[in-house]
């Protein structure tokens, strides 16, 4: 029988430390495919000539598209878009952060501070 991850759907409260790696493999999931087509995208508009503004607009609305898309369902997994594929996880004392490409969730931050004073685990549990 294959392992399965329980997930609610429009989550809100907060998260355990468990609980945000538990869901960070779906997380992962949907970023890594939302960040190759806008990867994609932002490539071909690289090429075009800036006269060719009807294409550009058209790429960049997709991107616009893809990158909202991304933040609903992220959102609807009860975490936080802070940012181009950050994610934070509201826990008591702040935010479990995590962003794209790292491997697992190894940084947290209060809630004045934000990705900029993100600081590694082992300093919040010395801190606590």
């Amino acid at each position: 029988m294959e392992d399965r991850v329980m997930i609610t759907i429009n989550r809100s409260g907060v998260f355990s430390l468990e609980e945000a790696q538990r869901i960070l493999p779906v997380v992962r999931r949907i970023t890594n495919e939302f960040s190759a087509k806008v990867e994609l995208l932002i490539a071909r508009l690289e090429t075009l000539q800036l006269n060719q503004t009807e294409t550009i607009c058209l790429l960049e609305a997709q991107v616009n598209e893809l990158i909202q898309t991304w933040n609903d369902k992220i959102r609807k997994l009860g975490a936080d878009p802070r940012g181009l594929w950050v994610v934070d996880f509201k826990c008591k004392d702040g935010y479990y952060c995590w962003k794209h490409p790292e491997s697992d969730i190894d940084y947290w931050h209060d809630g004045s501070d934000g990705y900029a004073g993100r600081k590694h685990l082992r300093t919040r549990n010395r801190e606590l």
